[in-house]
């Protein structure tokens, strides 16, 4: 009987430290420098972020109207985008996608928290509110990956994607981690690092 407990203890320890991998995607924001081009909400400090989820990417997005301060009615979902879907909206984007390493109860917590929020979302998007940086971060941070903080600091903290993908790349530098990373169309002006 020891040793079945024994080997059960070492089975949950093993999986509760297994070593997983969390994408994160940032497309950088810009504006464009050529007839033909057209203008991407946000501009120059747009951009956005998203994070891997299954086989695609889960973005936090606005439904409905562009609202400045948040409402009691939810107008906000998260969007799955996979295979060609992900190709087009990153073929002329500059981008980068982080390899954040975590353990399987961080990826298991993180998938859990995403499935939950597709039909019911948490919080309502708003320009001084939840976007998709900030919402990023919080998701990532309720599956304990990163420091919570109060909502108030977090969409203060990570207001527009380029703080949460300069945060995350100094870190992804210091600890070695994959980092792949994309020029954009020339015929755009992109936001820098």
């Amino acid at each position: 009987m020891f040793k079945v407990f024994s080997l059960l203890i070492v089975i949950a320890a093993h999986s509760a430290f297994a070593q997983d991998t969390l994408k994160v995607l940032f497309v950088y924001g810009s504006k464009p420098m050529a007839k033909g081009e057209k203008k991407l909400f946000g501009g120059i400090h747009g951009g956005h972020v998203s994070l891997q989820y299954k086989d695609a990417f889960a973005s936090f997005i606005r439904k409905g109207s562009l609202h400045i301060f948040p409402r009691k009615e939810k107008h906000s979902g998260i969007m799955i985008e996979k295979d060609m879907n992900f190709r087009l909206d990153t073929s002329v984007s500059k981008y980068l996608i982080i390899d954040v390493p975590i353990n399987s109860t961080q990826a298991m917590a993180l998938d859990s928290i995403i499935t939950s929020r597709l039909d019911a979302p948490t919080y309502d998007y708003a320009f001084c509110g939840f976007r998709c940086a900030s919402s990023a971060y919080e998701m990532m941070a309720s599956a304990g990956i990163y420091k919570h903080y109060s909502n108030r600091k977090i969409k203060l903290k990570y207001f527009y994607p380029k703080l949460l993908r300069k945060r995350m790349l100094k870190e992804a530098r210091k600890k070695h981690w994959k980092i792949i990373y994309r020029e954009g169309s020339k015929m755009r002006k992109w936001e820098k690092d």
